[in-house]
């Protein structure tokens, strides 16, 4: 029982951590706005050039040339989804949370929306495949499909009352140029079907301005080419997004607009020749299905090809995080993927001690008065970390920390929770309320047995 009560007191304690200084290096470059992309049913097997997607039965599938998506930003070679099913699926992407219910999206603050809306920004979205009615609710102005009908289908558009009426009129053009994009039948169909979507995305964003925003885009038909025109129909519509995806990637370039392109799920084939599945039993547990594309364009990204294994509840804390809104969600579950083309370090000394940091000999940085210190948005590459007599040399390539009385630094992603860390609340919280628990459940026991 005393010891018990120990780790109670102890773990009551590690909430009144040391002081952090925080020495601000650089300047963050945040975007005003982020173009969520999702291409329902875009395996990253067909589309990245160290993949080879194969069938079911072992018959290699061809793949396409995507050069607007493997030629730009930070790439993440592997990305899986937990449930490669269109509703659930949007429903982790937008909270980070596996197990997301897409009809109850509406717990107070649960999304990105809420996060976004939170600090000022417009939510759009733009939908070809049926999402809930609570994901509808989110926007503050959207563009719909209410069926998954590639021909005959009808945009629906809607909003809140404080939309701006320039918006508003501007998704009323793109609901009535829907019909010009969806004309022809067969892989063009499905082709002008998603280039109409990354166009009025692309119009969008180029009127936004300096309005912050957040606009989601769902472009449906590669999907519906996985299960109804076979690999060859699948991939012919994958190709056919490189010139739109180009123009919108240009827009937001030119704005400082942050894209982020993804998938909901992929697509496996039986064979070279068999249509296409991914939620059943059959067709799930292939990698062609779980596996998705996942790249990062715009200000603040580093210009890399990123190996690991990542998840996709982990990209709506990678959004977050670059929109410089660092609160976590409340039913995230995902980390931080180091795309930023900043790093922060953390420097534990022990001691009240000055710090230096410096670059290829030249000094970046020096703090005073304090023995724990983190320093922001120190750009990636090679650093020694010097105090008094003690000397340490880091790469970053992500936040780190840097424990300088013995010299060890590891990925702060990689630290093992502490119980004086301050950083590892919802850790502490854990392991108090189990601690709590036991002491309950044993004081419970004592009376019963004494009665």
């Amino acid at each position: 029982m005393r010891i018990l009560l120990t780790l109670l007191v102890l773990f009551i304690l590690a909430g009144s951590a040391r002081p952090l200084t925080e020495v601000q290096v650089g300047e963050a470059d945040h975007p005003h706005g982020v173009v969520l992309l999702v291409v329902d049913g875009m395996g990253s097997s067909y589309v990245y050039p160290e993949l080879e997607a194969r069938a079911l039965d072992g018959s290699p599938l061809g793949g396409a040339l995507l050069f607007n998506l493997t030629g730009n930003g930070a790439r993440i070679q592997n990305v899986t989804v937990p449930v490669p099913t269109t509703g659930p699926s949007h429903s982790v992407l937008v909270t980070g949370c596996s197990w997301a219910d897409p009809a109850n999206l509406g717990t107070p603050g649960a999304t990105i929306f809420d996060a976004a809306r939170e600090n000022g920004l417009i939510c759009l979205a733009i939908l070809q495949r049926g999402d809930s009615i609570s994901m509808v609710l989110e926007q503050d102005g959207i563009l719909l499909f209410d069926d998954n009908s590639l021909w005959g289908a009808e945009p629906l558009f809607g909003s809140r009352a404080l939309l701006p009426s320039d918006l508003a009129d501007l998704f009323q053009i793109w609901r009535n140029r829907f019909p010009l994009y969806n004309q022809d039948r067969g892989v063009p169909g499905y082709v002008g079907y998603n280039a109409w979507g990354l166009d009025a995305a692309a119009d969008i964003v180029e009127n936004m301005e300096s309005r912050p925003f957040l606009l989601m885009l769902n472009v449906g038909a590669v999907d519906s080419a996985g299960h109804n025109l076979g690999p060859e129909g699948y991939v012919g519509t994958i190709s056919g997004l490189d010139v739109p995806l180009g123009r919108l990637i240009e827009v937001c370039e030119a704005n400082g607009v942050l894209l982020l392109i993804t998938a909901d799920h992929g697509m496996s084939f039986t064979s070279d020749r068999g249509k296409g599945g991914h939620s059943s039993s059959k067709y799930s547990s292939g990698m062609e299905s779980v596996r998705v594309p996942a790249v990062f364009i715009g200000p603040g990204v580093d210009d890399l090809v990123l190996t690991g294994n990542w998840s996709e509840v982990d990209l709506v804390s990678t959004l977050l995080d670059l929109l410089g809104l660092s609160p976590a969600l409340p039913l995230s579950e995902g980390q931080v993927i180091p795309v930023s083309s900043c790093c922060d370090l953390e420097v534990d000394v022990g001691t009240v001690s000055d710090v230096e940091i410096r670059k290829s000999g030249d000094l970046v940085a020096r703090a005073t008065g304090d023995s724990r210190y983190i320093f922001r948005n120190l750009d990636r590459g090679s650093y020694s970390v010097e105090s008094g007599e003690r000397e340490a040399f880091v790469y970053l390539w992500g936040d780190q920390f840097l424990d300088l009385a013995s010299g060890s630094a590891r990925s702060s992603k990689e630290i093992l929770p502490s119980i004086f860390d301050w950083q590892n609340r919802k850790f502490v919280a854990a392991i108090m309320i189990l601690v709590i628990n036991v002491i309950g459940a044993v004081l419970i026991f004592r009376i019963i047995r004494r009665g």
